[in-house]
This record gives structure tokens, sequence and C-alpha cells, in this order.
């Protein structure tokens, strides 16, 4: 009796031992497998990460060779083609008698060096703002408006409550949302039917807050179709490269805005 009660415990002992076993193992394999699922999805998010980095990159190389195009074809149709007709002009007078002409050559002459004068002037101010330079980011801003508007005042509304932030900004930063503010007006009048733009800047909870907007068409972003272009990436980039977060909030048909949030105290890389 005493030989089988202790042959039970026995095997009892060896179940138990088997039983916690076979759990261990389970628990070792459970965590190995769970261990390779998140390093799996580390590597996926790793990637995904590069990937956008990677389409960042290209933005910005795309948009420095667009604008370069941009700068040639200026020169050579604007500037190009108003000295052209200069030569023109010059070499008409040379043959020709002066008394021919209705109105003084003189007077054609001061017409087309105007013109060339205000496409280099608009060329320059497309590089390198120069209101920004001399007296800070509001004045480059005014100025936007004006080169863009065209004196259509209506077109384009600024209200700038965050006046003092904004002109004390580092230049790199200031000029990154001059830029980021111009590809949204150009994608605006390029893409949207929109016949009103609005631009609020104001200070929220210490943040330098950017306000876009325009009244549209929009789109839907949950459209399968749609595809974030060239330009909103160069944006996207340009904000990055200050440390500026940003939101978007669009849908067909009701306009799109973009909301632009970035710390203006913070060290924000080198000029």
């Amino acid at each position: 009796m005493q030989k089988d009660v202790g042959d039970n415990i026995y095997v009892l002992v060896i179940m138990c031992t088997g039983g916690i076993a076979l759990l261990v193992i389970s628990f070792v394999i459970l965590f190995i497998r769970n261990q390779n699922k998140l390093l799996q999805q580390r590597e996926s998010l790793h990637q995904v990460a590069m990937d956008h980095q990677k389409n960042l990159l290209h933005a910005v190389i795309h948009s420095q060779e667009e604008e370069r195009k941009r700068i040639g074809q200026d020169l050579h149709d604007e500037v190009g083609g108003s000295l052209s007709n200069l030569r023109m002009l010059i070499n008409r007078l040379n043959n020709s008698n002066v008394a021919e002409y209705d109105v003084p050559p003189a007077e054609f002459y001061k017409q087309l060096i105007d013109k060339i004068i205000e496409n280099v002037r608009n060329i320059s101010h497309n590089l390198s703002p120069p209101g920004l330079e001399l007296f800070g980011f509001s004045e480059a801003l005014e100025e936007m408006k004006d080169v863009i508007s065209k004196g259509h005042d209506s077109l384009i509304s600024i209200t700038n409550h965050a006046t003092m932030s904004t002109d004390t900004l580092p230049k790199h930063v200031a000029l990154a949302l001059i830029r980021v503010l111009q590809e949204l007006v150009t994608n605006t009048l390029k893409h949207s039917l929109a016949n009103y733009i609005g631009i609020s800047l104001f200070m929220k909870n210490n943040l330098l807050s950017i306000h876009y907007t325009d009244n549209g068409i929009g789109y839907n972003t949950e459209d399968k179709r749609f595809k974030k272009g060239m330009g909103m990436q160069n944006i996207e980039s340009r904000l990055m490269l200050i440390n500026a977060r940003y939101s978007v909030k669009t849908s067909a048909g009701r306009g799109f805005s973009m909301f632009i949030y970035l710390d203006p105290q913070k060290d924000i890389g080198p000029n």
C-alpha cells in the first residue's frame, strides 16, 4: 500500500514537472515569437520612416531644380526678351531717321529699361525677399502679398498678432516660413479656384501659430486617388527642418486650411 502511494506521488511529481516544463517552453516560444513580431514591426516602421525621409529629400532636391528652372526661364523670357527688343530698337534707330517716330525713341528705351528693372526686381525678390533682411518677417510677408496680389488687395488678407515674435525669428526660420507660405499660395492659385486667402499669425501656449486658409474647392484626403504632391512634400520638408508641426483640414468643396506651430524661443539649428 505504501509502495503504491509512493509510486503515485512519484508519478504526480513527474507530471507536475513535465507540465511546468511545458509551460516554461510555451512561454519561451511565445516570448520569442512576440519579440520577433515586435522586431519586424520596428523594422517596418523604420523602413517607412526611411522611405519618408527619402521622399522629403527628393522633394527638396526636386524643388531646388524646379526653382532653378523657373529662374532660368524667367531670365530668358522676361529679361532676355526685353534686352533683345531693346537691341532691335537701337539697331532700327541707327538705320532710320529719328523724325520718322511719332514717339521719341528714348521713351521706348525708358519703358523697356523700366520693364527690365521690374523683372529683375521680381526675380531677386523671389530668391531672397529684401524686406526680410532689412525689416524682418512682417515686412517680407507684406511684400509677398503685394507681389502675388498685384494690386488686388481682396485676394490675400494678413492678420499678424505676433509681430514681436515673428520679427525676432532667426533668418533661416523666417525664410523657411516665407517659402512655405509662398508654396501654399502657389498651390491655392494653381489648383483650388479660390478667390480669397487668409493668413493669421498669433501666439498660443507660447507657440507661434500660423493659420493659412483659402475658400477653394479643397479635396477629400480619404480618396485613394489623392496623392501628396511635390508641393506638399516640399512644405513638409521645410517645416521639418525648423522643427515646426502642422496639421491640415480640408474636404471636397469646403476649402483648405493648414495650421503651423513653432516654438520661437527654441534653438532651431544653425543659421
